[in-house]
């Protein structure tokens, strides 16, 4: 043993004299390499984190290895934060990762984008020399470049500006002369921020929609992808507008994330309800005239009132009744009364005299009643209605060598007013004037007016036709003085006018000699369209606090083809209201409305309530509808009181700070023993420690 080691130290001392020998040698070369995928896909806008797993595959240790990520050379790739990251070192056959992140920009296009990555490190090496001896051996440095590839997916460069929703307040369907707000809701389905947007409304003229203030076009700074903005403009209608849906154009003009214009266009229509809403509305009512016959010669009163049922001033009226017949009866007052203004809501009852002629003959002579006006926007209307008027003249000479009548001398409906879409029976009374003479193979057929509604017009359709029926009578004969009554039922189409509608009765038929005879007579049907309200479900909550607002709402419609006048909605029952009423006006067909108002309970319990509408129909007569609702009231809470309020006086006094105070030296207590609790634990583990030290 000793000379194994004298034999070291000797060799030692040789290496010792020789000159740059020394300790220091190297423990092997590190080998780095990427050992998962380079490539990332993005989008446009998106931050990725970049993870480099490494490899040492050398048989040395790597040592101080750093990473240095670099941007895209467009910039449309950059370092999100650090571009630096380090591992402190890899032994052979280990791995470790260098963490970086990268924003893509949002107008970068779909494509791949390389970013440099230089990775350095150092092999370790083991000396008995500091650096600066000599003997000292550097470490070595390896490097290693790659790229990072990014591919962007998708182009987030175009930003795209929708109307989701067009609102045309305060209700979709505008009256002539109205001034309403457009309102638009525009949002951003792009992929990039909107910039510098203008929000232009084009068609505007002066017989249509003009600007009620401001100007055409609103303003956006930006908008942000998934994001909405609103905007309105105040309209108003032409007071000359027809009725129909007019067009406006909304142009978006605004710019990308490079700048770049982008220009859309949409289109939206505004329904007009033309102007009857706003209109004057004459009709007829209140008709007296002869009910049954008259001789030659005599006196007819025909008296009736025309009432403004529209929302405007009715002008220039002028009321004619004239004689379709003069040969039987003429005028004997002016046929025609004039009106400089008939005021809405307005009646004005008028009159006139006619005079049957010595020589009229016995049948039926109508009188056309004429109503024409202009209303409040020049526009021109007519109302017309029909009279008859029965006359039954003597027989004079020889009465066999006259030729026999046959006439309707009364007829009647059942029900009396006609309504569109159903059926009526129609009772009519043939009546044989003569004294001495009977008729016989009586033919008669009915003829309806053409023209049932303004669309049909054209057509040639009639507003009647018979149900199991033929419009054609047959009778065998009538005995003189003689009559003989017919019942037929009809049906009234469904979209007939509501006016007074002409049923004309054509008559053939043979008198005792066998000689032909004809004659026709006219039959005034007055037809009316029902009026039909409907309303959607009624919108509230069924639970509400005494004195608190609670909102009802409900939209409702015309469903009817007629226009409802002086519709009036309100809110009824045992509560105080805010916007309890709304008066509609003249509510057209096919017109839809929208009422919310505020119930305010004034006591606690169950609380019943209705929404009411009133309104007149086409015939003048008022109808109701009465949507109910019930509530349950209950009582508002008391308000807590705050809770950092100091005592009461009287608490004070009576204890309330000594209460304070000694719940304060109570903890205080508390604190002084826990403390004393703690140190003497403290002071039992020293001193076990102590002794432990000093047996050892």
């Amino acid at each position: 043993m000793k000379r194994v080691l004298s034999i070291f130290l000797a060799v030692l001392l040789v290496i010792l004299q020789v000159p740059n020998i020394g300790f220091a040698y190297s423990v092997g070369n590190p080998n780095l390499v990427i050992s998962n995928s380079n490539t990332y896909t993005a989008e446009a806008g998106e931050t990725v984190s970049i993870s480099v797993k490494l490899k040492n595959t050398g048989d040395g240790y790597a040592t101080n290895i750093s990473g240095s990520l670099s941007g895209d050379s467009t910039g449309m790739v950059y370092i999100d934060g650090s571009s630096y990251d380090s591992i402190k070192n890899l032994r052979d056959g280990s791995t470790g990762t260098l963490s970086f992140k990268v924003k893509v920009d949002e107008s970068a296009d779909g494509k791949n984008y390389s970013l440099p990555l230089n990775i350095t490190y150092y092999n370790e090496t083991d000396d008995w020399y500091r650096p600066g001896e000599e003997g000292y051996v550097e470490p070595q440095k390896f490097t290693l470049t790659e790229n990072i590839n990014i591919r962007v997916a998708q182009n987030k460069t175009s930003p795209q500006l929708v109307v989701n929703r067009v609102d045309i307040m305060p209700s979709s369907t505008v009256n002539a002369g109205e001034t309403i707000a457009v309102g638009f809701d525009i949002e951003n389905i792009g992929n990039a921020v909107a910039k510098d947007i203008r929000v232009t409304l084009e068609g505007l003229t002066n017989e249509g929609f003009t600007l009620a203030k401001g100007v055409n076009y609103k303003t956006v700074q930006s908008l942000e992808v998934g994001k909405k903005t609103y905007v309105y403009f105040e309209l108003k209608s032409s007071k000359t507008l027809a009725g129909g849906s007019y067009e406006l154009k909304l142009d978006l003009s605004y710019k990308d994330a490079k700048n770049q214009a982008i220009q859309d266009k949409s289109n939206f229509f505004i329904t007009v309800a033309g102007n009857k809403g706003q209109s004057s509305n004459l009709i007829i009512e209140n008709l007296v005239s002869p009910t049954g016959s008259i001789g030659q010669n005599k006196e007819v009163d025909i008296s009736f009132d025309i009432r403004n049922q529209g929302q405007a001033d009715a002008k220039n009226v002028v009321i004619t009744a004239s004689s379709e017949d003069q040969s039987g009866v003429v005028p004997k007052t002016v046929s025609t009364i004039k009106l400089n203004s008939l005021a809405k809501g307005a009646t004005e009852k008028v009159n006139f005299k006619f005079l049957t002629t010595k020589a009229s003959e016995t049948k039926n002579y109508p009188i056309k009643i004429t109503v024409k006006y202009v209303d409040d926007l020049g526009k021109e209307d007519t109302v017309e209605q029909f009279v008859g008027v029965f006359v039954v003249a003597p027989e004079t000479g020889d009465s066999t060598k006259g030729k026999p009548k046959l006439i309707i001398d009364k007829y009647s409906f059942q029900p009396q007013l006609v309504k569109a879409g159903e059926n009526f029976e129609m009772t009519l009374s043939f009546y044989n004037t003569s004294s001495n003479k009977a008729v016989k193979n009586i033919k008669i057929f009915l003829t309806a007016e053409s023209g049932a509604t303004k669309d049909t017009e054209k057509a040639g359709n009639s507003a009647f036709t018979p149900v199991d029926s033929s419009n054609t009578f047959y009778i065998d004969s009538i005995p003189p003085k003689g009559r003989v009554e017919k019942t037929i039922t009809m049906f009234t189409v469904p979209d007939a006018i509501a006016k007074t509608h002409t049923i004309t009765a054509n008559f053939e038929y043979e008198d005792s000699e066998g000689t032909e005879l004809k004659d026709i007579e006219l039959i005034g049907v007055p037809v009316v369209q029902q009026s039909r309200l409907e309303t959607a479900e009624l919108q509230l909550y069924p639970d509400a606090m005494v004195g608190q607002p609670l909102p009802v709402s409900l939209e409702f419609y015309n469903t009817g083809k007629v226009t409802l006048y002086n519709m009036m909605v309100k809110l009824e029952g045992d509560f105080q209201t805010e916007n309890g009423s709304y008066y509609v006006g003249n509510f057209d067909s096919g017109s839809s409305e929208f009422f919310e108002g505020m119930v305010i309970p004034s006591q606690p319990g169950e609380l019943t309530g209705a929404v009411l509408f009133t309104y007149e129909d086409s015939t003048g007569q008022k109808q109701e509808l009465r949507k109910e609702f019930t509530l349950n009231v209950t009582e508002m809470p008391p308000m807590e009181e705050f809770p950092g309020e100091m005592p009461p006086p009287d608490d004070m006094k009576s204890g309330g700070i000594k209460g304070i105070l000694k719940s304060k030296w109570l903890w205080i207590s508390l604190v002084i023993i826990g403390a004393g609790v703690g140190g003497f634990i403290f002071y039992k583990k020293k001193k076990k420690e102590k002794e432990m030290a000093l047996d050892e």
